[in-house]
């Protein structure tokens, strides 16, 4: 049966010369694993330069029960990025955010909320003009919440440092990666408030600093998480 819904690419594998198994988060079904046939003719029904990792795209699919790979018969892009495929800072926080999605979901159900949070965050991203250096370190703390271990705002001053194997905070503190010191973890707590809109933007160092505690968390978090290649690019990039 055919059906039509929205979709984010997230990560392609060739295995023949026009061949492609595509990882794609889709606003109706979650994350689908689909078989794609990429022609060059401008009739085709996917074209290689449409189902592009970032790629939002408009899918027609073929869905069979039982079946772990999925067809893809149609693709077309609904939303073009102007900006950050020119934007060398704008793309390297894309290409980022979109290893961290590949590597952590693994939902195949609907998940409206999680589809419009990313979708709406590249687009954000792609039309900001400024502002936007802090975009991964919020998407991240975002993200926690549909991945399940979304921490638990319990600050004060007796529970002043925040332990990432439970989720919260503690008197005790632990040694990195178990837990924060009380810098580290009065920094993370202003996740709470954070809002990409407001003006109270991150420093470059702070910036850094959170990335790490982040990287942290999810390891402790998810089990067997591999490396980010792309993480080691927020190490030598120079922000604003």
């Amino acid at each position: 049966m055919l059906y039509t819904t929205e979709g984010i690419v997230l990560h392609n594998v060739r295995y023949a010369d026009k061949k492609l198994i595509s990882k794609i988060y889709t606003k109706d079904f979650g994350l689908l694993s689909l078989n794609v046939n990429v022609g060059k003719s401008p009739r085709s029904g996917v074209r290689a330069a449409v189902i592009q990792p970032l790629s939002q795209v408009e899918l027609v699919l073929s869905l069979k029960e039982n079946k772990e790979v999925h067809q893809l018969v149609e693709a077309k892009c609904y939303y073009v990025y102007q900006n950050i495929p020119v934007d060398f800072l704008k793309l390297s926080i894309a290409q980022f955010m979109n290893e961290v999605l590949y590597k952590c979901i693994k939902e195949q159900s609907r998940n409206e909320d999680l589809f419009q949070l990313i979708t709406r965050a590249y687009q954000w991203l792609d039309v900001a003009e400024q502002g936007y250096s802090d975009l991964h370190v919020f998407f991240l703390f975002e993200l926690t919440k549909h991945l399940g271990f979304y921490p638990t705002n319990n600050r004060s001053t007796q529970d002043k440092y925040f332990d990432t194997r439970e989720g919260k905070f503690h008197a005790m503190s632990r040694s990195f990666p178990l837990g924060f010191d009380e810098t580290c973890s009065e920094l993370f707590a202003r996740l709470f408030d954070h809002d990409l809109g407001n003006q109270n933007h991150f420093l470059r160092q702070e910036r850094q600093v959170l990335l790490d505690c982040l990287m942290a968390y999810y390891k402790m978090q998810v089990p067997g998480l591999p490396e980010f290649k792309s993480y080691r690019v927020f190490q030598e990039t120079l922000y604003e």
